[in-house]
């Protein structure tokens, strides 16, 4: 990442209307437009050619055609028009939390396998047994793998994909121990690498 880019973060962390205020972009705009660009042309060529598919850039053209054939009060604030850069917004955010992070974590965990054999023939078991069982691998039998969803678990407590995750305070809450209390809107980093590997709460992980 360039300086510009962990600059334009570290404003995001402090506030939420900096950037905005300041007219700072988080990403560049050839990026912003790459996306823009590649959601429009693959919604006009699916329109174009008849193109059905069940994957998550058709779940967002079925909701934009909902949404044009609703009758919506422009002066309804609260309604969100489905415009080209919220669909590629939201496209982008979906790549971002589910590919990269899917990848990622099933790296970590085919290298512990291989660096496990104990726990990779059991794994291999129970992925027989459940193949046995229901005939196939989908989505129904993985659900009834409880051995492979310890080992990704395992996976994400060791290797989390977020070092550390920042939510905002709803509700006032007195901080157990402490004179300190969090008021509603307080931002709140949450350290989880050092929660995973830390013994008080993972004392047997």
């Amino acid at each position: 990442p360039s300086w510009r880019f962990k600059v334009r973060t570290y404003m995001r962390v402090i506030s939420d209307s900096l950037p905005s205020l300041l007219g700072v972009k988080a990403f560049d705009k050839s990026k912003e437009d790459f996306f823009i660009n590649l959601v429009n042309d693959t919604m006009k060529y699916r329109e174009d050619n008849k193109v059905e598919r069940n994957d998550f850039i058709q779940i967002l053209m079925n909701l934009k055609k909902m949404d044009e054939n609703m009758e919506i009060d422009p002066n309804n604030e609260s309604h969100v028009i489905l415009d080209d850069k919220l669909l590629a917004a939201n496209t982008f955010i979906f790549f971002i939390a589910g590919f990269e992070t899917t990848a990622t974590t099933l790296t970590f965990c085919m290298f512990e396998l291989a660096v496990n054999q104990e726990i990779q023939d059991k794994l291999r078991q129970e992925v027989q047994t459940t193949f046995e069982k229901y005939g196939a691998i989908n989505y129904d039998s993985t659900k009834d793998m409880d051995y492979l969803d310890r080992v990704i678990s395992e996976t994400l407590r060791k290797y989390p994909i977020a070092g550390s995750v920042i939510r905002r305070c709803t509700k006032a809450w007195q901080v157990p121990g402490a004179k300190g209390k969090l008021e509603v809107g307080d931002r709140v980093v949450i350290p989880v690498y050092p929660i995973h590997h830390d013994p008080k709460y993972y004392p047997e992980p």
